[in-house]
């Protein structure tokens, strides 16, 4: 089925002596517009309010409406309406008017070169389709841009999710290890409560009182770093993050919750070291980095030997980190997987595969670079570094 063909732009012409109409008419009936003539303002305007207009060539001086009356009402009605005002009167004032009201071009009486006239209405058609074009690329731009703004928005929440949802799924290899740091202090609780209530002495039941509170205050204190650490980062503002606390804070999560096999983790991260970031997004970072990093290296060293070390520091320029072990190391073929999604070098069952591909999006997220250097049987270093200004 053939398209539509085209419809004909509206040509309006205007001037109060025939002859000038039936020749200008004659010079544009056989040509790609629609033509309508009219011999004075007032026709001419219910023309253009009743049919449009595309073009418009009008006469300055008519009987009833000046021209330049014409011109506004052609804009108000098509504000990509072109106008050629024609006049006997070749003074500077009523150039400059025309242009002023945004008129394409002006032509002097007599009309002595009609297809010069032609050429006019041409190049002003011409203008027309440029500003048309333009119009269509603008609004097509800001369709687009609402359209990339709302994917952005969709793609922003899914990272979210997807970060949440894998620190959740830590959770529960967290939650075994922590299980056993609680429940030593609460076997205590629960020894020294019996004994209170067949205790006489009361300084016997103050002291068993205190432990008590010791070991509840333990309790709490672990609760309340899991509880910190599963919390949706989303509902965090961003603050600016010492980098010496939340190291620890992830060291001690890391250390209470799994099985050390006598790797040593150390810290040398000065005090005055920043972010500006989610406290909970950059804990995260260190959980899963030091996490990975323990249990690689407790493989790898059996007892005792292993070694994980968080180093950072800061200059003008950057904020820098780097986690260290003398584990396994990585093989050079692999290296440039280990920040893709699902991939794993533990055991089925034994990961999910996206905790460095985690780490990676939070870093990126806040204009930070991270990179892995390894040795085969040596160790593995991953290096951070962030915008001082992040």
């Amino acid at each position: 089925m053939s398209s539509p063909a085209p419809q004909k732009k509206h040509l309006v012409i205007v001037d109060d002596e025939p002859v000038i109409v039936q020749i200008l008419h004659a010079v544009f009936e056989d040509g790609p517009y629609r033509v309508t003539t009219c011999a004075n303002g007032k026709s001419a305007m219910g023309v253009m309010r009743t049919e449009g207009v595309d073009l418009l060539l009008t006469d300055k001086n008519l009987p009833d409406i000046n021209g330049l009356e014409l011109l506004k009402l052609a804009k108000e009605v098509n504000e990509f309406a072109e106008v050629i005002i024609v006049t006997g009167y070749a003074s500077l004032d009523t150039a400059l008017t025309a242009l002023e009201l945004d008129a394409f071009d002006y032509v002097l009486k007599p009309l002595n070169n009609v297809f010069e006239i032609k050429k006019k209405v041409q190049r002003a058609s011409e203008k027309q389709d440029i500003r048309l074009e333009n119009r269509r690329l603008v609004n097509d731009l800001e369709r687009k841009n609402c359209e990339l703004a709302s994917a952005l928005s969709e793609a922003r929440k899914l990272q979210a999710e997807l970060i949440q949802s894998e620190k959740l799924a830590g959770i529960g290899t967290l939650a075994a290890g922590i299980a056993h740091e609680i429940s030593s202090p609460l076997f205590g609780i629960m020894g020294l409560a019996e004994a209170i209530v067949e205790e006489d002495e009361t300084r016997l039941c103050h002291d068993y009182a205190s432990e008590i509170v010791e070991y509840s205050r333990t309790i709490r204190d672990i609760v309340v770093e899991l509880s910190s650490y599963s919390r949706a980062s989303s509902a965090e503002y961003l603050t600016t993050v010492e980098l010496s606390k939340t190291v620890d804070d992830a060291i001690r999560l890391v250390e209470r919750s799994s099985e050390l096999g006598g790797v040593e983790i150390r810290s040398d991260v000065p005090p005055a070291v920043y972010l500006n970031a989610r406290t909970n997004e950059v804990q995260q970072v260190f959980v899963n980095l030091v996490k990975n990093a323990v249990e690689a290296t407790a493989a790898h060293h059996p007892g005792e030997g292993g070694r994980v070390t968080v180093t950072a520091g800061s200059d003008d320029d950057a904020v820098w980190i780097r986690v260290v072990d003398n584990g396994p190391g990585i093989p050079a073929d692999k290296q440039g997987l280990v920040f893709d999604p699902f991939y794993t070098t533990k055991a089925p069952g034994k990961g999910t595969g996206l905790g460095l591909n985690i780490v990676y999006r939070i870093v990126t997220k806040y204009r930070g670079t991270i990179q892995v250097e390894s040795i085969e049987g040596a160790g593995t270093a991953f290096s951070m570094s962030f915008p001082a200004n992040t």
